[in-house]
């Protein structure tokens, strides 16, 4: 795990979605995708939180580290528009082989927001997928 710098703020917003997904590989039988999956290779879906955090220096004038409405947008186009209600193995980012884990979509959510957000402002990306799991993304 990256240790914080100090010096700078960091500030996490929280967001929610909703997915389906199963774990499959296609190019294993399907004895073979019991034995590693189990009743993972069925079609089921999870309520997703999703934690976006973000770093750097307070703005002097305003006094934020980001406008917490852009923050919103950025991941509310990028991410959360793209996997709410939708099933995880269909989406383009899956299709290649892909399994849509809850530690692939952590990085799968990084690199959508990277671009969008700057890789020196974006800190971490958590995904839990239940109240007991979850995984972060410090990025490449």
């Amino acid at each position: 795990m990256k240790h914080p710098e100090r010096g700078l703020i960091y500030a996490t917003r929280r967001f929610t979605f909703s997915a389906a997904h199963r774990y499959w590989r296609p190019d294993w039988s399907p004895e073979e995708n019991r034995k590693a999956f189990g009743s993972l290779t069925q079609v089921h879906g999870h309520n997703y939180t999703l934690e976006v955090t973000i770093r750097g220096a307070v703005d002097e004038r305003t006094g934020m580290l980001m406008d917490l409405a852009e923050l919103k947008q950025v991941v509310g186009a990028a991410v959360i528009q793209r996997f709410d209600h939708s099933n995880l193995n269909e989406d383009p980012l899956f299709t290649g082989g892909a399994i849509p884990t809850t530690e692939n979509l952590a990085r799968c959510a990084w690199e959508l927001l990277a671009p969008k957000l700057g890789a020196d402002r974006l800190w971490r990306v958590r995904v839990w997928e239940d109240p007991t799991f979850y995984v972060d993304y410090y990025g490449p």
